[in-house]
């Protein structure tokens, strides 16, 4: 190979090394954006899920409205109204009450759900069918340093910007998977969705 030959090549990669991550970066940040104009219409939601974590596999129904949200796994109920977390046991008969603080969580539920560009910076984005539908599958970080996520990738339907898969990776190696069936966009929620009432003779343990 000629020595200006090798010379144009070496400098043509030395460009690609500098600025095809940013135009990937660019890329990906576009497609958030894009997404985030369908996806911030949506002022709460409610659909039926799968929790997959730590080789247990859960099934239940979620309800999101900005930060609140209320997850029922059937033996276990966790609801948030953005300031109070009620954390209920239907086996132990027990309900524990504390502030709501989603860095002790990992992540907000609400959040991933209605306005995850305020909680996470997206790194990627790519295109993939799940269940022979088109997806916008976009790959998430932190803003927040300290968080116990790692990342996490949020999978969209092109069509309407409706989420069906949320995969969070925790900094201990453990991944958290939620697959959402019969999303309603928009559906009316009233307040007490977010709000728990513990059955009588239900211990209460208070630790606000």
């Amino acid at each position: 190979m000629k020595p200006m030959l090798r010379l144009r090549l070496v400098a043509l990669a030395l460009v690609a090394a500098v600025f095809v991550p940013q135009a990937q970066a660019q890329t990906a940040d576009a497609v958030a954006r894009g997404l985030q104009q369908r996806y911030g219409a949506i002022e709460s939601l409610r659909a039926s899920f799968v929790q997959t974590a730590g080789g247990q596999r859960l099934q239940g129904t979620l309800s999101v409205r900005d930060d609140a949200f209320r997850l029922d796994l059937g033996s276990q109920v966790l609801v948030t109204d953005g300031g109070t977390l009620w954390s209920y046991s239907r086996d132990d008969d027990q309900v524990v009450v504390q502030d709501y603080d989603p860095a002790r969580v990992g992540f907000s539920v609400g959040q991933l759900f209605t306005n995850y560009l305020d909680v996470f910076r997206v790194t990627g984005a790519s295109k993939a069918t799940v269940g022979g539908v088109r997806h916008d599958v976009l790959t998430l970080r932190p803003r927040q340093s300290g968080s116990s996520v790692r990342d996490a990738t949020l999978y969209v339907r092109s069509s309407d910007a409706v989420p069906t898969r949320v995969r969070v990776h925790d900094t201990n190696g453990g991944t958290l998977a939620f697959d959402l069936k019969n999303v309603e966009r928009n559906v009316s929620l009233p307040a007490s969705t977010f709000r728990f009432a513990a059955p009588r003779g239900t211990e209460v343990v208070d630790l606000r």
